[in-house]
């Protein structure tokens, strides 16, 4: 190996693609790309171009959708249809070899981007990413949002509120937010080192979820049990009202480790008889 590619890359200094979608609903195997944006970031610094395309989904799109995005239907009215918009993309990726960056790229853009290009033959996937979202679930798990502008806000990331939702713009705040995650510490700031720790943060929430569901986690530094979601999200199981345990209990969507911590808080352990 060449002293050169053992040569740390440091994230903060790459050339980083930020990106983010716009769809006509939030099924990423069936829904379709309105919107394609991006982002470029090199050195810390905001590097052009930006990437913006509308995109003509070939379906309706729906009032509920157009008024998160604010695309409308006649907004893509002669737009290109997929097949082009991948094209233009896929030179981003090819020429410049950026990296890729996305909140929540894994659970949903790369679904939908690849559906796409699957639906077109377009023969090629997404490369691989950084999640944002993946050391966002692990460091922030019992923050009251996760979401991308509540997550930007406590880490100082401010984008003017006339821009919120376009593609364009919240690809932006996504790669401020890691480089702000980066200056915190929380993100390596080495390409490799990244995507490293990504791949076990990925796997230790997994497993976390595998015992737990989405009901529970454990604290990070002391291993304590907490609410995973509601309004009691990051509240001990000491600290939770016993009313709102029980009918936690008792979803059905509560895996059985979540159960049974939940009826030992509750003391309704089984006990065993003597005859």
């Amino acid at each position: 190996m060449s002293a050169a590619a053992q040569t740390p890359q440091p994230l903060s200094k790459a050339l980083l693609l930020a990106i983010d979608t716009e769809t006509t609903g939030v099924n990423p195997e069936d829904d379709r790309v309105v919107e394609l944006g991006g982002a470029y970031l090199l050195g810390g610094e905001v590097h052009e171009p930006t990437v913006r395309m509308l995109v003509d989904p070939g379906r309706y799109i729906p009032a509920g959708a157009s008024a998160i995005h604010g695309i409308r239907n006649e907004d893509i009215q002669g737009q290109p249809t997929w097949p082009e918009a991948a094209t233009r993309f896929k030179r981003h990726l090819d020429d410049l070899q950026p990296v890729l960056v996305g909140y929540n790229i894994h659970g949903f853009d790369e679904k939908v981007i690849n559906a796409e290009n699957a639906r077109h033959d377009a023969g090629w996937v997404l490369p691989r990413s950084l999640d944002v979202f993946v050391f966002v679930n692990w460091h922030r798990r019992g923050a009251p949002s996760r979401k991308l502008g509540a997550i930007c806000a406590e880490f100082g990331v401010a984008l003017p509120e006339d821009q919120a939702h376009t593609a364009d713009a919240d690809a932006l705040a996504t790669g401020l937010l890691l480089l702000a995650m980066v200056d915190a510490g929380l993100v390596p700031d080495d390409v490799a080192g990244a995507f490293a720790e990504q791949d076990r943060l990925r796997a230790l929430i997994g497993a976390e979820e595998a015992e737990l569901g989405r009901a529970l986690y454990r604290d990070r530094t002391d291993g304590t049990v907490r609410i995973g979601s509601g309004k009691n999200v990051g509240q001990t199981l000491d600290e939770a009202d016993e009313e709102y345990l029980r009918w936690l209990k008792g979803r059905p969507n509560v895996t059985e480790g979540a159960r049974e911590l939940l009826k030992a808080r509750l003391g309704e352990v089984e006990q065993m008889g003597l005859f």
